[in-house]
């Protein structure tokens, strides 16, 4: 069987368009990266490639001009993988860590009767729309609602050891931390609302689950402390980000901004927020047969937000900011788009759910350029630190077992080889009870072994890249079968770390009765 290296294992629209293209034109694009950039992580909900013009998937994608200057002035990644779900997804960012470690297999669910109501929603906005806040298919949906399962009900685990803590145990480069947006990492076991605080972030402003009652009437969380809000919520996340920005002055700064949007509820934005005419949309009664519209409605006022965002920072912030831009999962499958096939989108480990957009901008980063590296949502925990100037290895406990290899040397140069010679993703339904039942997927260069629903499905995403042929319905090839064992090998000695019990007991846990 062949062995993991260690590496492997450890390691009028026009104006806004204006605006973006400013904001890149004085970007530094020099190749020399200067002293303590700063670095903001933006985090898009329910988006998978085929949702950004610059990807060049599907017909009639939303309009993103920020985001497509973006990937003209920066870096667009192609092979680029997250886990299925939020919280999987921001638990590898911050730890470094496959779900299989952290537990967190599984979206959380809502704990929201630890929060007082939402103010009263007001009259001129867009209401939720009743069953809009479904997860769609895979996993949950086969087993989730199966009188006298388990749904273990935990956040991200107390003992694990995340990116802002890193930045704090390396005060001499100064660096400011916050968290604004979307958290869907706590919980009541991990200190709730205090959570995103306690585990290293100097500041936090946002929502704590994974989309909000509503977006015209949330409530608010600062530092521990909760305020009813009304409003449009993406609007007032980037005020107090771009606040936070201003206030840091001349030092270094990590931010982390999680939008909820494209996620449900689906709403009718602001129009000040549309950079397409969606006058045919209705606010009051949103309607499953435009749903598309107001996704892609959706998907503009984020947009436009990300544009409010960068143009309001300074031109010498603006010439060393690293910007990354990544989807957390796959499109959720109502509102999913060819080439993606019907079912296979947010949730799974198929590629509608799991190849997601990752476009990063900054110092020294060539413009335009796309390389093919594969890369991990696990991958930012190191890479981050290394543009930060951290010593991970130096850093990191001993004791901690990370799955992050730094990409910086492919940010330098595009046609670097790359640094992994695989991703893994998988999907199960949170604490590590789960893992062993959980979907699982792993893909090299070409190939890509999974299993779904506890059957084996091997694809050649060179020539199959959306997943139509199972190749393991017929007769492979020598060249085939050479690359089926060699990633069976493999990701049997990964799952192999993937036993329960890891010492980690007493999660909390309810119970689905026949009822629910």
């Amino acid at each position: 069987m062949m062995k993991l290296s260690n590496a492997m294992l450890t390691t009028d629209m026009r104006n806004l368009g204006i605006v973006a293209a400013a904001f890149f034109a004085t970007a530094t694009l020099s190749g020399v990266a200067q002293a303590a950039p700063n670095i903001l992580l933006i985090i898009g909900d329910d988006m998978g490639v085929e949702t950004l013009a610059s990807y060049g998937l599907g017909e009639n994608p939303p309009k993103t001009v920020t985001l497509d200057e973006m990937a003209r002035q920066g870096m667009r990644f192609t092979n680029f993988w997250t886990q299925p779900l939020c919280s999987p997804t921001r638990a590898a960012i911050i730890t470094g860590r496959y779900g299989f470690r952290t537990g967190i297999g599984r979206a959380l669910v809502g704990q929201t009767e630890f929060l007082p109501e939402n103010p009263e929603i007001p009259d001129w906005a867009s209401p939720a729309p009743s069953g809009s806040r479904g997860m769609g298919g895979g996993i949950f949906a086969r087993l989730g609602h199966i009188p006298g399962f388990v749904l273990p009900r935990h956040g991200l685990l107390s003992d694990e050891y995340t990116l802002p803590m890193a930045f704090n145990a390396n005060p001499d480069l100064g660096y400011a931390t916050a968290a604004i947006g979307k958290w869907h990492l706590a919980d009541t076991s991990n200190g709730w609302i205090e959570h995103p605080n306690r585990v290293g972030f100097d500041h936090f402003s946002g929502l704590m689950m994974g989309a909000p009652a509503h977006f015209f009437s949330w409530n608010k969380i600062i530092n521990g402390e909760v305020s009813g809000e009304i409003g449009y919520a993406p609007v007032d996340k980037t005020d107090d980000a771009i606040d936070w920005i201003a206030e840091q002055g001349d030092e270094p700064w990590f931010l982390w901004f999680a939008f909820n949007l494209a996620h449900v509820p689906m709403h009718l934005p602001p129009e000040d927020n549309w950079q397409s005419d969606h006058s045919n949309l209705d606010s009051k009664e949103i309607s499953a047969s435009d749903r598309e519209g107001y996704f892609d409605a959706m998907m503009e006022a984020m947009d436009t937000q990300i544009g409010r965002l960068l143009g309001s920072m300074d031109a010498d912030v603006r010439d060393n900011t690293y910007v990354i831009f990544l989807g957390d999962n796959g499109t959720e499958t109502s509102n999913v788009r060819e080439p993606f096939r019907d079912g296979r989108a947010k949730s799974t480990i198929y590629e509608g759910g799991v190849n997601t957009p990752l476009i990063i901008t900054g110092p020294g980063i060539e413009p335009g350029t796309v390389p093919d590296a594969l890369v991990n949502a696990s991958d930012l925990f190191v890479t981050i630190m290394e543009m930060a100037g951290i010593d991970a290895q130096a850093t990191v406990p001993e004791e901690v077992t990370h799955d992050s290899i730094s990409f910086m040397p492919v940010l330098a140069d595009a046609d670097t080889p790359s640094p992994r010679d695989w991703l893994y993703a998988d999907v199960f339904l949170g604490g590590f009870a789960g893992v062993e039942a959980a979907d699982y997927a792993m893909r090299n260069e070409r190939y890509k072994l999974l299993r779904f629903d506890g059957e084996e499905e091997f694809y050649d995403l060179q020539n199959d890249p959306y997943e139509y042929e199972n190749l393991l319905s017929g007769d492979l090839t020598t060249a085939e079968r050479i690359e089926y064992e060699t990633l069976r090998d493999q990701i049997t000695e990964l799952r192999a770390e993937a036993k329960w019990p890891f010492g980690r007991k007493g999660l909390n846990t309810r119970i689905v009765t026949d009822d629910q």
